[in-house]
């Protein structure tokens, strides 16, 4: 009979003769001292994850063999999920357009900033988050939140989607989606891919509002100017001046203002602005203005 280890040594066995001895707690082979047969030191004692990997196995076999019917009966089901999830899981690229020439690239989705390969320019995409009252400068391609007490006071703002529950000023280039939830006036000017006034929103914006897509749920009064399509859903009320390509107004929503149906921007290219102003008419897969479809990733 072998005997006990001593501090810091641990006992092996040889799996050929069966003889024991003691080894250094972190040997990884040895030689048996009874027959010369080489041997590795996890062969001759199991370890814990596998002594509970044995002791767990009936377990496992259970749960199956019960589990099965249903596995089985609910197949086409767990299918369906595994399909859902696959189709709408988040891509691990998206793209993102530069703030300075227009260029359309794609960056890796946890990216916090990237550059443009066109002209060298730093794109930061870290998300924003104003409560307060602050006077900050805001270029980023992600995302732009203002909470209910929240004011925002800058210049030019520029993100990638923005969610306004307070109040800004200056002038807000969105490339992607803007809700506004606020009640109050807005002394700012907007230019944003989509506009949508969420339900409950009481909201003036003194300013120029431009889009491609615009949904109106709550009371919005402005100068619209949309290059696309223009819903008033149940509920919704706009009031102002609209120029707009196309217009809906659902039953239960009210439209009051100067009306103008068609494409302005062929009446009136100065209405489309600066390079800003502009990129909010178009999809974020089409090129940018004055520039080759070449030249740009599609």
């Amino acid at each position: 009979m072998p005997l006990p280890p001593s501090k810091g040594k641990k006992a092996v066995t040889c799996p050929k003769c069966g003889a024991g001895q003691s080894e250094s707690a972190g040997v990884i082979s040895t030689f048996c001292r009874t027959c010369g047969h080489h041997f590795e030191a996890h062969q001759a004692l199991p370890s814990t994850a596998d002594k509970w990997r044995e002791r767990m196995a009936p377990i496992k076999d259970w749960f199956l063999r019960i589990a099965e019917p249903y596995l089985l009966r609910y197949e086409p089901e767990i299918e369906k999920v595994r399909l859902f999830i696959e189709k709408y899981r988040p891509p691990e690229f998206r793209r993102v357009r530069c703030h300075e020439c227009g260029r359309v690239h794609e960056v890796p989705r946890m990216a916090t900033s990237t550059g443009c390969p066109n002209c060298n320019s730093h794109i930061a995409l870290e998300d924003v988050l104003v409560e307060k009252r602050i006077s900050r400068t805001v270029r980023t391609r992600g995302a732009l939140l203002i909470k209910k007490f929240g004011y925002l006071n800058n210049q030019t703002t520029i993100c990638g989607s923005a969610d306004i529950g307070g109040g800004m000023s200056g002038k807000l280039f969105c490339d992607g989606e803007t809700k506004i939830r606020t009640a109050g006036r807005l002394n700012c000017e907007i230019g944003s891919r989509r506009i949508r006034i969420e339900r409950g929103a009481d909201v003036i914006v003194a300013h120029p509002i431009r889009a491609h897509d615009m949904v109106v749920q709550g009371k919005l009064t402005a100068r619209v100017y949309c290059n696309g399509r223009l819903r008033i859903l149940k509920r919704g009320f706009l009031k102002g001046e609209v120029h707009a390509r196309s217009i809906t107004v659902d039953k239960g929503g009210l439209l009051q203002a100067e009306l103008n149906v068609g494409r302005f921007d062929e009446e009136n290219p100065e209405l489309l602005g600066t390079l800003q102003e502009r990129t909010c008419y178009m999809a974020l897969e089409d090129a940018a203005p004055e520039q080759t479809q070449a030249t740009l990733p599609i």
